[in-house]
């Protein structure tokens, strides 16, 4: 699903209309945005929960120069998702699309 039909969809079940529910989406978007970059987790009940954390300096081997080099740490988003999605998602059909 992209964003457009994500708006459709939204805006289908809700009543509202397209322009109304793609400012909510983009208003939701800015406000998960603040708080994961001033640091904050942010939960939303059901789905899961969005977080921070520094990762750790890492030496890797770089192939095209043939030698080992340091990766300065860096602050990346973590997602856990919620009891209740893990066990929808755990149970749906597998299938090849």
């Amino acid at each position: 699903m992209n964003y457009k039909q994500l708006i459709d969809r939204l805006s289908e079940k809700s009543g509202n209309s397209k322009v109304k529910t793609k400012e909510l989406v983009q208003d939701t978007v800015d406000v998960l945005t603040k708080q994961l970059c001033d640091g904050k987790g942010v939960s939303i009940p059901d789905l899961g929960t969005f977080s921070t954390k520094v990762s750790d300096e890492k030496k890797v081997y770089n192939p095209h120069y043939d030698a080992y080099m340091m990766v300065p740490p860096k602050r990346v988003v973590e997602f856990s998702p919620a009891a209740g999605l893990k066990e929808e998602i755990k149970f749906l059909e597998t299938r090849n699309e």
